[in-house]
């Protein structure tokens, strides 16, 4: 089987940029490796989140790390739509807590 195609909506190269080069270059890179292999599998590190408005899945990296991503089963394309630090029960983003995704939790 093909594998999986992954894309960066465009407002991601800011999220890892905030990470500092070492280590956006280690996120996306094992990002890249996980998501092209089977960004469906479900797992410790890999889960589908409750429905909200940012992205249907969560990969966890390195402990701390975050990486948001919707999945297009039929052009078998995976987009990484945010990527942010895991802080406690926060997630940051380019240094700010990210909460549009609790939004819709709250309904």
């Amino acid at each position: 089987m093909p594998k999986w195609e992954v894309v960066l909506k465009e407002s991601v190269i800011e999220d890892l940029r905030s990470l500092g080069l070492p280590t956006s270059r280690k996120v996306l890179k094992e990002a890249s490796q996980l998501l092209a292999a089977d960004p469906r599998a479900e797992g410790r590190n890999l889960k589908t989140l409750r429905p909200n408005p940012v992205a249907e899945r969560e990969l966890r990296l390195l402990g701390k790390y975050r990486v948001l991503f919707n999945v297009n089963v039929a052009r078998r394309e995976v987009a990484i739509v945010l990527v942010g630090e895991k802080q406690g029960n926060a997630l940051i983003v380019r240094g700010r807590r990210f909460t549009a995704h609790e939004d819709h939790l709250a309904e």
